[in-house]
């Protein structure tokens, strides 16, 4: 899942608003198409299930099952847990790092776990943090990379980011990509805020953020 750990409970928790709104996606396209298109269920993600996307069924099942959840049962693990590996940190904690770094350097307004969506044949890309570019302009996309080795080091997976991230800036975001594994390396991470700061803040700022550092530890 886009973003990692943490969306599937925030999902559960706010069910019946997904129903509602997976509901107006389905019985409202804006096409009127017959069975599904890019504009209600097509997507580049389910490529391969596009002949058999019916949103009229789909809106039948979801009014069907309603929106509430029952645990029926848990899930047991069939591998188990990984041991922590030198250099590597939990996804939650990563953000959380990043998140309070941020704040405490003074970028206000990000929004985190943004979506921009392309259309075909590149879909979507979830940006970690996203910074509204001046009236209305395309703004700053800041991805955390390095969280998900299983899934970025998939030859194709990283291929189709790379292809995600040229097409952003062709589209004139700006794109900014922090290794996780840096987070806890404050020079490296000066530099990574003064290139943002000098974008979002302005040359002065961004000099001050890369010559003291007090952002990078909590007081």
């Amino acid at each position: 899942m886009p973003g990692g750990s943490g969306l599937l409970a925030q999902a559960c928790e706010r069910w019946s608003e997904v129903v509602s709104e997976a509901i107006a996606v389905t019985e409202n396209c804006p096409s009127g198409c017959a069975q599904s298109c890019a504009d209600c269920l097509q997507i580049f993600r389910n490529t391969y299930y596009h002949r058999f996307l019916d949103r009229r069924k789909a809106a039948e099942l979801l009014k069907e099952w309603g929106g509430g959840l029952t645990l029926q049962h848990d899930i047991p693990p069939k591998m188990p847990d990984a041991p922590a590996q030198e250099g590597k940190m939990p996804v939650n904690k990563a953000e959380d790092l990043l998140k309070g770094m941020l704040e405490r350097a003074g970028f206000s307004g990000g929004r985190w776990q943004y979506d921009i969506q392309f259309g075909k044949p590149l879909g979507g890309t979830s940006v970690d943090v996203y910074f509204d570019g001046d009236d209305g302009d395309p703004g700053v996309c800041v991805y955390l990379d390095g969280l998900s080795e299983h899934i970025h080091g998939n030859p194709e997976t990283a291929a189709k980011d790379r292809a995600i991230r040229d097409e952003l800036r062709s589209r004139h975001y700006e794109v900014f990509e922090i290794p996780a594994s840096e987070l806890l390396n404050r020079d490296a991470m000066a530099g990574h805020f003064f290139r943002l700061a000098r974008i979002l803040m302005g040359k002065e700022r961004a000099k001050s953020l890369r010559d003291d550092p007090a952002w990078f530890a909590p007081p």
